[in-house]
């Protein structure tokens, strides 16, 4: 399509964090997605990370972060542990959702969210709505899934900046 918009703007995307551990995640691409950078905002209070497959790295100070995990990927979701709140802010081009699938294993998968903009779980999820059958946040609860009937739960709305844990009965692909 000649008209396609091209996005070549930036977007700031700002986590209020809280002291101990946060599900993260981050929908903006990024040139640099080593910890380094993409922390570099909150590298005085973030002490260690993990992800789900690409493993851990601990925060060292001035020497950096060291460990398994050296960079970020936009469709995972990290768990990050903070000695002291603070405010994560990356910058970035709007993740293209629809040339990011993020691909998901039977069992629990820790998921980004990559539009930009809050979204309605049902419709977030319409690409799995066969597989998918929960899904968990850190602080807006939980949601179950009845097939036909939809999603029921406290947890109704996914957010930029927030990670969920998604429970799927079978492989599939996520396309926001």
């Amino acid at each position: 399509n000649p008209f396609e918009l091209i996005i070549t703007s930036t977007v700031e995307l700002s986590i209020d964090l809280n002291t101990g551990f946060n599900w993260i995640s981050f929908n903006v691409e990024v040139e640099d997605a080593s910890i380094d950078n993409v922390l570099s905002s909150i590298s005085n209070e973030a002490i260690f990370i993990a992800s789900q497959t690409s493993g851990t790295a601990t925060n060292y100070g001035e020497y950096g972060w060291f460990g398994s995990l050296t960079d970020l990927d936009n469709t995972q979701m990290y768990l990050l542990e903070m000695e002291a709140p603070a405010t994560l802010t990356i910058v970035g081009l709007p993740v293209d959702v629809n040339s990011t699938p993020i691909e998901l294993n039977v069992g629990f998968n820790w998921i980004s969210y990559l539009p930009q903009n809050p979204g309605d779980l049902g419709t977030a999820l319409a690409s799995v709505s066969e597989q998918a059958i929960f899904i968990a946040s850190q602080t807006s609860g939980t949601s179950t899934n009845y097939g036909d009937y939809g999603w029921f739960g406290s947890l109704d709305l996914l957010s930029p900046g927030s990670g969920y844990l998604l429970e799927m009965t079978a492989p599939g692909t996520l396309i926001y």
